[in-house]
């Protein structure tokens, strides 16, 4: 692997994990551009461990005011504090349980481009079902409402299906203001993201000696880079209750990645 290889897959995770285009479903595309996952070795699977890991340590840094509060909580044993954790405990349930019970199924869907293309389209009718919902005003959701958001998140272990996409936009139809809904999103996240790479991290040293340390400090400070950017671009796109306008643009991507799938032969 190159380090413009890096440097591009960095870029493409950093900016696509926050804004809601699934992270997945780009570097699905990328990958099948740059045919990183063609020999069948590691370099690809411990290439995406350590993306997520530099956009969970841009989470850390861009939210790092709400988790010092929540974890200054916990220690005080504020009761609000204890009911914010149960409250990323239930929605965290759902993507366990769908991970549990489709993990022989997903990895064929990310060779699919019927499925990436179909997806696409499906995330953008999402996105745009929450045009009209940007004026909540509620702070946090109670536990059935972040049941529903962890639906959204469980439904972003498919590929071209983006988890902040689902989550920010179930938290919108709750009636959430946009900014704390994006806070509920990011922070729910984290364990997910975590445990992923937590997962990976014993076979870690061969992925190293794989890839190489150089490409793959490239791809963290790239994807740790542009996370941070794209959450702040996030931001301000919620304020400007713009959230829906990524909506075109996974329609065009969908139905371009559709056109190519059939103009191939590809699955």
């Amino acid at each position: 692997m190159t380090l413009l290889d890096a440097l591009i897959l960095g870029v493409v995770q950093g900016l696509t994990e926050f804004l809601p285009v699934s992270s997945d479903g780009h570097l699905a595309l990328a990958e099948n551009i740059l045919g990183l996952r063609a020999s069948g070795g590691l370099s690809g699977l411990f290439l995406d461990v350590t993306v997520h890991v530099a956009t969970l340590a841009a989470i850390v840094i861009a939210f790092r005011a709400p988790i010092a509060r929540l974890g200054a909580g916990l220690l005080a044993r504020e009761r609000r504090a204890w009911n914010d954790l149960g409250l990323y405990a239930v929605a965290s349930i759902p993507a366990a349980v769908a991970g549990w019970l489709a993990a022989d199924q997903i990895p064929h869907l990310y060779r699919s481009l019927h499925f990436i293309g179909a997806a696409f389209i499906v995330m953008g009718g999402v996105l745009w079902s929450g045009r009209g919902r940007m004026g909540g005003v509620r702070e946090r959701p109670n536990v059935w409402e972040a049941l529903l958001i962890g639906v959204g998140q469980a439904a972003a272990i498919a590929p071209a299906i983006s988890r902040s996409g689902c989550t920010i936009t179930a938290a919108l139809w709750r009636g959430m203001e946009p900014l704390r809904a994006a806070e509920f999103s990011f922070l729910l996240g984290v364990p997910a993201i975590a445990g992923a790479a937590l997962l990976e991290l014993g076979e870690l040293r061969s992925g190293v000696l794989e890839i190489g340390a150089a490409p793959l400090a490239t791809a963290f400070a790239s994807a740790f880079a542009s996370g941070l950017f794209a959450i702040g671009l996030l931001r301000r796109l919620l304020r400007a209750r713009a959230f829906h306008r990524f909506a075109p643009y996974l329609w065009a991507l969908g139905a371009t990645t559709l056109i190519v799938a059939l103009t191939r032969g590809a699955p």
